[in-house]
């Protein structure tokens, strides 16, 4: 299998950090492939330009969301590891989401009808949370399992098969 992490958290020394150490380590020693994408490391710019989205109106993708979408095409799974800052996911994945997951390449539109491009793509996704508070309400886990699962994974055909939430983590490591 072929493994894809995207880590966003600018703290390296950070439970969210032990949990992608965790990730990567096992699926390496169980003999599967493994990539790891840290978007503070390698500074991934998040920022979907007038510039960009012209050029991929023209089907002309920029070069940095090319080499990110040929990571997303070569993984079996995807897992994205991130805290949850404000009920959802920091600004650098969210801009890494609305930059690499685009029309054309995610989905299509045939007959106004949104048609995904991305199925059999895996998805896990792992959540620390400072407070206990974030979670203790099961309406905002359903709130933000609607936006992640079927508005964002599900809209481009992949399918999340597991969701992991930890809370109260801001001082573990």
């Amino acid at each position: 299998m072929k493994a894809l992490i995207i880590y966003a958290n600018y703290k390296e020394n950070s439970f969210t950090g032990a949990i992608k150490d965790t990730l990567a380590e096992t699926f390496h020693n169980n003999g599967h492939e493994v990539v790891v994408r840290d978007l503070y490391e390698i500074k991934f710019n998040p920022v979907l330009s007038k510039n960009d989205l012209e050029s991929i109106e023209n089907e002309i993708f920029p070069v940095d969301i090319m080499k990110e979408q040929k990571f997303i095409q070569w993984a079996d799974l995807i897992c994205f590891v991130y805290p949850i800052w404000w009920s959802g996911m920091p600004a650098i994945l969210k801009g890494y989401i609305e930059r690499i997951f685009v029309q054309g390449y995610a989905f299509e539109f045939k007959d106004d009808l949104a048609i995904p491009k991305l199925e059999g793509k895996k998805i896990m996704i792992f959540n620390t949370t400072g407070s206990k508070k974030v979670l203790k309400d099961k309406n905002r886990i359903d709130a933000l399992n609607v936006l992640t699962h079927d508005c964002i994974f599900g809209f481009c055909g992949m399918k999340v098969v597991e969701h992991k939430y930890f809370d109260a983590v801001s001082k573990a490591t």
